[in-house]
């Protein structure tokens, strides 16, 4: 039986998570910054270096999975300093004690960090990313984590750290609440099931990737042999939409109305207008979507009727 310490444990990928690892035989001790009287929950703020040494201290920790940060491009725009302390300090914090107690680290990245690399089009490697800097990202967010990448990947090379790092794409399902700080489809759906107008940009094309479909390929990373290596794996799917067709699709499943999707021009700061991207290496080693962009769809949009009767 894997120990395995989950951080950012009550976000929305942590609540499909952590049922999914007790499933596989998992023992979880799960942590976050709020205040909650769950089995095997503890309190912990990842900069705070005490708060994880006490969770180090008195478990056998084989695994962390470290999600916990500031989340989202709109947020760092809004709170720059809270996201680059938080991210950064946070893995830092996670790194020492996981060198100390010999436990492997999973640490979760974003697909932002490709940044201005999706301008050519071509679908981004892993690897692409040797090709980028902090000055080919487009916002705070990505900046936060790809500086923690850095930090990952040096103490990896130069003190032998075991981890793996996640890069999610395009994430969505049931349980994620519409908001200005959240996905787009979720708003959609959100728009859509209110007879409100469903803002679409123009030109932008995405790859939507289910929440189960992606909580599997982190579990088939996280399994993967420690090579020695800095090691990072695109997560998502390769059904690839423009997200005026994203709309539509929601209009349908939602029994809404094709003129309430109103198209207009994109911004022209803090995001990548189309995001392509290889997910080969998670491939190879077992990973495969299951869950049409219909099916998720429809899931979402059953969920969140559920929630507003």
């Amino acid at each position: 039986m894997t120990k395995i310490f989950v951080t950012g444990a009550l976000g929305f990928i942590g609540s499909y998570l952590i049922p999914y690892l007790t499933r596989q035989g998992h023992k979880v001790i799960s942590s976050d910054v709020h205040v909650r009287d769950y089995a095997d929950y503890v309190r912990a703020d990842v900069t705070s270096f005490e708060d994880l040494y006490k969770i180090f201290r008195k478990e056998n920790i084989d695994q962390v999975i470290h999600m916990a940060g500031e989340v989202g491009r709109m947020v760092g725009e809004e709170h720059p300093q809270k996201m680059m302390y938080v991210n950064n300090i946070g893995t830092l914090n996670l790194i020492k004690l996981c060198l100390e107690y010999n436990t492997k680290l999973v640490y979760f990245s974003t697909s932002e960090v490709y940044g201005r690399l999706f301008d050519k089009g071509e679908a981004v490697k892993e690897e692409d990313l040797e090709k980028g800097s902090v000055f080919t990202t487009t916002n705070i967010y990505a900046m936060s984590k790809l500086f923690g990448e850095a930090i990952v990947r040096h103490y990896v090379e130069n003190y032998g750290l075991n981890a793996v790092t996640i890069r999610p794409f395009m994430v969505y399902g049931p349980g994620e609440h519409s908001s200005k700080y959240r996905s787009a489809l979720i708003n959609f759906v959100h728009s859509a099931l209110k007879g409100e107008t469903i803002t679409v940009h123009k030109g932008a094309e995405r790859a939507w990737c289910y929440v189960s479909d992606f909580i599997n390929g982190v579990h088939l990373a996280m399994q993967q042999p420690f090579s020695g290596e800095y090691e990072a794996y695109n997560i998502g799917s390769d059904e690839y939409h423009t997200m005026e067709e994203v709309a539509r699709i929601v209009v349908q499943k939602c029994d809404a109305d094709d003129n309430q999707i109103k198209i207009i021009e994109p911004p022209k700061r803090f995001l990548s207008l189309n995001k392509k991207f290889s997910i080969e290496k998670i491939r190879n080693v077992g990973y495969a979507p299951k869950v049409s962009l219909k099916e998720g769809i429809h899931e979402v949009a059953e969920w969140q009727r559920k929630r507003d009767v």
